[in-house]
C-alpha cells in the first residue's frame, strides 16, 4: 500500500488535480472576467460587417467610462473605511484556560502580550510592507471580478551592500613572520592610521510576514469548494527565475532541485497575456523581440492542502512534497467576495451587475453620434433626366449648383428620430447603474441641483447600509483573517529580540519585543471607521458635543468624574477615535484624583492655621493645590461655604475627565 500511494503522489498525480481546477476556472469564468476587464479599461471590439467581415469605419464606436467611474468611486470608500484608524486591528488577550485566569487575574499577562503583538502587527503592516496598498489592488480585483484571494506567508531575503567604514590603512609590506598585511602607523609608531574605506557586507533585507493578493487567472482551487477552508486543495502559479528557485531551495531542506531533470521550457504568464490581447496590447515577447526575458523564467505551481505543501516546476518536476511548514496548519490563503453567490466559490462584482447597462449606454451614445453624422450628410431629390453635375452636390463654402429648372433638385430633410429624448434615456441608464451598485451621486460627491436635503440623506443612508455589509465582510474575512495568520507566523518565526523604530516617537520610546512576550491567544477586532452616512455622522458629532457641554455644567454630573470620562469616550468614538485608552485617565489615575479632591475638601473645613500646615505638607509631597485655593496665606473661613463650593466645582472641571 505504501508503494502504491507513493507511485500515485508524483508530479502527474498532482497536475491532474491542478489542471482539472484550472480547466473548470477557465471554462466557466475566463471569458466573463475578460469582458469585465475590457469595460473597466473602457475598450470595445471593432465593428465588422457580418457578411464580409471587414471593419466598419464610418460608424461611431466609442465607450463611455461609466463602469470605470462606478468602480473607482466605490473602491476608495471601501479602502478608506477599512484603514480609517490605526492600529487597523485591535487585540485583546485571552487566558489559556480557567486555571491560567485564576492564577494570573491580578497581573493579566495576556493583556501585556496583546499590547506587544498589537504594536508589532501595526509596525509590520506599515513599515516593512504597506498593507493598505496591497488592499487597494486586492479590493479592485474584488470589485472587478467579484472575488479576491490573499496569500499570507513569511519572506526572508538578504542582500549584499557596500558602505564606507573607518578601517586601518594597510601597508604594502607584509609582516615578515606571518606574511599578513600590516597596518600603517602614525608618527608615534603605535597608533594605526585609519581612513574611510568601502566594505562589502550581507544584511537582512526582509524578515517579516508577506501579504499578496492573487491574480485570479493564476489561482486554482478545488472545483467543489465554496471556501478556502472546505477546499481539498488550492494554490497558485508563479513565474520565477533560476536564482529565485535556488534561493528557495537553499532555505528549505525539503525542496530539492536537480536542474538536469527540469525541462527547459519558455514560461509565460498566460493570464496576463490573455488580458493584454483582449484590449489590443502585445504580449511580452511581442514587445521585446530582442530581449527574450521570459525564456529565463520557470512556471512554478504551489499546491497546498491543510497538511501538505507541494512545488512543481514546469508541470513535470516535483521539487517538493512535504508537510505544511506553517504551525497554524492551514492553507495560507484567505478569500472574500463582493456579493456572495451561495454555493459557489466565486462571487458577483460591480462590473457584472452593470455590464448590460454599460453596453446599452454605449449603444445610445453611438446611435446619437451616428444620427448627427448622417443628418449632416444631406440627401437630394433629382428629377430623372435633369442635366446636373453630381460633383456639384458636395457641400462646399460658397458653392453653386447649376439647374435648368428649379424643380430639378430638392433637398431631403433629415427625419426627426427624437434625438433630444434619447438624453433622458441615458439618464435612466445611469440611474439604473447607480441603483445596482449603490454609488449614488451623493457618494460620488455630487447631488442634483433641485434635490432636497431629505432626498440626499435618504440616498446616502441607502448606499451606506449596502457598503456597511460589504465592509463588514471584508473586515472579518480578509483583514482580521490575514492579521490572525500574521500573528501565528510571528509566533513561529520571530526567535530574537526585535527593536521597532517608530519614527513618529522619540527613540527612547521605541519598543523592544521578545519572542516570549508575544505568545498566547488573542481576540481580534477591526478598528476601521463605522460606515455611516456622512451627513448623519456630522449631525451626530454635533449633537454629542452639545449634549456634553450641557451635562458637564450640571452640578450633579460634576460630582462623578467616572461618568464624565465614559461620556467623553463616546465623543471620541463619534469622531472615529478608537484608541481612547491613551487619551483618557485610567481608573487608577482617576481614583487618585478623586482621593486628592476629597483631601482638599477636608482641609478646607479645618481652621486656617491647621489647614495651612496640612496644605504645606500636601504640597511638599508633590500634590497640586486645588483650583481656587491659594498656596500661601490664610485659608478661607469655614463660613465661606458658597465660595468654597464654587472653587471645588472649578477644580472638578479642570481635573475630571480631562476637561
Amino acid at each position: 500500500m505504501a508503494t502504491s500511494n507513493k507511485r500515485k503522489r508524483d508530479a502527474a498525480w498532482y497536475m491532474t488535480r491542478i489542471e482539472a481546477a484550472e480547466n473548470y476556472r477557465d471554462r466557466t469564468y475566463k471569458e466573463r472576467w475578460t469582458r469585465y476587464y475590457k469595460i473597466w479599461r473602457n475598450m470595445v471590439d471593432q465593428l465588422k460587417d457580418r457578411d464580409t467581415g471587414k471593419v466598419i469605419k464610418d460608424r461611431s464606436n466609442i465607450s463611455i467610462p461609466m463602469a470605470f467611474t462606478m468602480l473607482e468611486t466605490i473602491l476608495p470608500r471601501l479602502v478608506e473605511t477599512l484603514f480609517a484608524a490605526r492600529p487597523y486591528v485591535r487585540l485583546r488577550g485571552v487566558p489559556i484556560n480557567v486555571m491560567d485566569y485564576r492564577a494570573n487575574k491580578e497581573t493579566k499577562p495576556w493583556e501585556d502580550a496583546a499590547k506587544k503583538m498589537e504594536v508589532l502587527l501595526d509596525y509590520q503592516m506599515n513599515v516593512p510592507m504597506d498593507i493598505q496598498d496591497e488592499f487597494i489592488s486586492g479590493l479592485k480585483t474584488c470589485c472587478l471580478y467579484g472575488t479576491t484571494v490573499a496569500y499570507t506567508g513569511w519572506r526572508y531575503t538578504e542582500r549584499t551592500r557596500i558602505r564606507r567604514e573607518l578601517q586601518p590603512v594597510m601597508s604594502d609590506d607584509p609582516d615578515p613572520l606571518t606574511g599578513e598585511p600590516m597596518p600603517m602607523l602614525d608618527d608615534d609608531g603605535f597608533t594605526p592610521i585609519q581612513d574611510w574605506q568601502p566594505i562589502q557586507e550581507t544584511t537582512v533585507d526582509y524578515d517579516d510576514p508577506e501579504v499578496k493578493f492573487m491574480d485570479l487567472g493564476l489561482f486554482f482551487v478545488d472545483p467543489n469548494a465554496e471556501d478556502i477552508d472546505d477546499a481539498r486543495f488550492c494554490g497558485h502559479v508563479a513565474y520565477l527565475s533560476k536564482e529565485e528557485l535556488q534561493r528557495m531551495a537553499d532555505d528549505d531542506d525539503d525542496m530539492k532541485l536537480e536542474w538536469k531533470k527540469i525541462p527547459k521550457l519558455s514560461a509565460k504568464n498566460k493570464a496576463r497575456d490573455y488580458r493584454m490581447n483582449a484590449i489590443g496590447l502585445p504580449n511580452v515577447d511581442d514587445a521585446n523581440l530582442e530581449q527574450e526575458a521570459d525564456d529565463n523564467l520557470f512556471e512554478v505551481h504551489f499546491y497546498w492542502e491543510d497538511d501538505r505543501q507541494v512545488i512543481i516546476i514546469n508541470r513535470t518536476y516535483l521539487a517538493k512534497d512535504a508537510g505544511n511548514p506553517f504551525w497554524h496548519k492551514k492553507k495560507p490563503y484567505d478569500k472574500d467576495v463582493y456579493c456572495d453567490d451561495p454555493g459557489n466559490f466565486y462571487g458577483v462584482g460591480v462590473m457584472e451587475s452593470i455590464y448590460d447597462l454599460q453596453q446599452e449606454l454605449n449603444t445610445e451614445r453611438n446611435q446619437r453620434i451616428d444620427y448627427r453624422s448622417y443628418s449632416m450628410r444631406r440627401m437630394f431629390k433629382v428629377r430623372r433626366g435633369a442635366v446636373l453635375d453630381r460633383k456639384q452636390l458636395k457641400w462646399r463654402q460658397g458653392g453653386i449648383i447649376e439647374l435648368d429648372k428649379m424643380d430639378d433638385l430638392a433637398v431631403l430633410d433629415a427625419v426627426d428620430s427624437g434625438v433630444t429624448t434619447s438624453f433622458n434615456q441615458e439618464q435612466t441608464i445611469r440611474k439604473d447603474a447607480q441603483d445596482a451598485t449603490g454609488a449614488q451621486d451623493v457618494v460620488m460627491g455630487s447631488s442634483g441641483a433641485k434635490e432636497t436635503a431629505t432626498t440626499t440623506m435618504s440616498k446616502d443612508n441607502n448606499a451606506s447600509v449596502r457598503f456597511k455589509m460589504i465592509i463588514s465582510s471584508l473586515e472579518k474575512k480578509l483583514l482580521v483573517a490575514i492579521s490572525r495568520k500574521m500573528i501565528q507566523l510571528n509566533q513561529q518565526y520571530i526567535d530574537d529580540i526585535r527593536l521597532l523604530p517608530l519614527f513618529d516617537k522619540d527613540d527612547a520610546e521605541w519598543p523592544e519585543i521578545s519572542p516570549e512576550e508575544i505568545q498566547g491567544e488573542f481576540f481580534l477586532t477591526p478598528a476601521g471607521s463605522s460606515v455611516e452616512p456622512i451627513a448623519n455622522k456630522e449631525a451626530y458629532k454635533q449633537r454629542m458635543v452639545e449634549l456634553y457641554n450641557i451635562a458637564s455644567k450640571d452640578p450633579f454630573y460634576q460630582q462623578f468624574p467616572l461618568k464624565r470620562r465614559a461620556f467623553l469616550e463616546k465623543i471620541f468614538e463619534a469622531y472615529d477615535i478608537q484608541d481612547t485608552d491613551e487619551l483618557l485617565p485610567t481608573d487608577a489615575e482617576l481614583s487618585g484624583q478623586i482621593q486628592q479632591q476629597a483631601v482638599m475638601q477636608f482641609i478646607q473645613t479645618l481652621p486656617p492655621d491647621i489647614g495651612q500646615a496640612l496644605m504645606s505638607f500636601v504640597q511638599g509631597g508633590g500634590q497640586p493645590a486645588p483650583q481656587g485655593v491659594p498656596p500661601e496665606g490664610g485659608m478661607p473661613a469655614a463660613g465661606g461655604g458658597a465660595n468654597t463650593a464654587l472653587m471645588q466645582e472649578q477644580g472638578l472641571q479642570m481635573q475630571g475627565a480631562g476637561v
